[in-house]
């Protein structure tokens, strides 16, 4: 560059050339490409390939390359099949139980699957079933609902999960009468959701002899956001439900509950009539599926709340480690972590004959 400000046109340095950005000098050798392709299946995160093999190889590949590698080695692997065919085909190659819903344009608008696994846990651990919907698992930014059963040693397990389209009553209804086909005749105790309409009325019309119950814990926090949404603070919220509400709820007898209303309804807060409105129109109608003095007649083995779904729903999206899967991989993460669940219950179980076993022998 001249006096003038104007360019000569030529470097007043040596031009640098750099072998990240050439795909001749850096490109993937066979060795490295096969190394991806085991990784990818081991579901390893993309950024994990790249440090692993430029530490191992002594390279500088960068993310595009693995990117591409990988998209590469999902479309050998589905043959020319869609993500969605190919996914339906490999489940029922790996023994799952599948219900499927199309559209008029045979486009999938409700998947629910359930592992061979997950089917001989149910059939013999049926009696308490938890339900919720999670949101950011996959590209199309669609609901994914899990059904989750308890062990005898407490520890949870996958009855399947519904990939659908909406949360309507409609598709709630579908997916229960999945489950239901996979019941075969038996029938549940009890299911434990949140308070969402279309499911809860789904519920009771498909399992009308099972006890429908809600979870508490999403209840408290409703509360709590409407308590706050009246003019009371946070912490004036979380003392009532910890307070007045959770002793409404632990009364014992049903007398002893409408007592408790009762002195509600005439303590301080029951000035607040917008607030005991709330109350009166939201919970106590319902209050057969969370007061203590009714859901103690029911069998749930201490479940009331949707904690393990909430639970399960965290553990799945941490072997998704992405909201932007297409279904294919949604599903083979999903399979991944089921087995090795099944896997650790296994052990609890033997661990929990074990124990059993070595206290029956101090005895003899």
């Amino acid at each position: 560059m001249d006096r003038s400000g104007k360019s000569k046109g030529f470097h007043n340095h040596k031009l640098e050339v750099y072998s990240e950005g050439s795909k001749q000098r850096n490109a993937l050798s066979k060795e490295e490409k096969n190394e991806i392709k085991e990784l990818e299946a081991t579901h390893t995160q993309a950024r994990d390939i790249r440090s692993f093999i430029n530490r191992k190889y002594d390279a500088h590949h960068n993310m595009d390359q693995v990117y591409n590698e990988t998209a590469k080695i999902r479309r050998e692997r589905f043959g020319g099949l869609s993500p969605m065919r190919w996914t339906l085909i490999e489940a029922d190659r790996l023994g799952y139980f599948i219900g499927v819903d199309f559209d008029d344009d045979r486009c999938v608008t409700r998947l629910f699957l359930c592992h061979p696994e997950s089917i001989k846990m149910l059939s013999a651990w049926y009696f308490v079933i938890l339900i919720d919907s999670t949101y950011k698992t996959n590209k199309y930014k669609q609901p994914l609902v899990q059904l989750i059963g308890v062990s005898p040693v407490k520890k949870n397990f996958n009855i399947g999960f519904a990939w659908v389209s909406d949360e309507t009553k409609e598709t709630y209804a579908w997916v229960l009468s999945q489950l239901k086909n996979v019941l075969g005749g038996r029938r549940p105790d009890a299911f434990v959701t949140d308070k969402e309409g279309g499911l809860g009325v789904s519920v009771r019309e498909i399992f009308p002899s099972s006890a429908h119950l809600l979870c508490v814990w999403h209840m408290k926090k409703n509360i709590e956001a409407k308590m706050m949404s009246l003019g009371s603070s946070r912490e004036s919220a979380e003392a009532f439900v910890a307070g007045h509400w959770q002793t409404l709820m632990n009364a014992n007898t049903q007398r002893g509950f409408q007592q408790r209303w009762v002195d509600l309804q005439n303590s301080e807060w029951g000035r607040n009539l917008r607030f005991m409105n709330y109350l009166k129109g939201e919970w106590i109608p319902c209050a057969q599926r969370w007061a203590h003095c009714y859901t103690n007649r029911v069998f749930h083995i201490g479940n009331t709340s949707t904690n393990r779904v909430e639970s399960a729903h965290s553990s799945l999206k941490k072997w998704l480690a992405s909201s932007t899967h297409k279904i294919d991989t949604l599903f083979l993460r999903y399979h991944t972590s089921i087995e090795g669940k099944v896997t650790e219950l296994r052990k609890d179980l033997e661990d929990s004959r074990l124990k059993v076993f070595s206290i029956f022998l101090q005895w003899c």
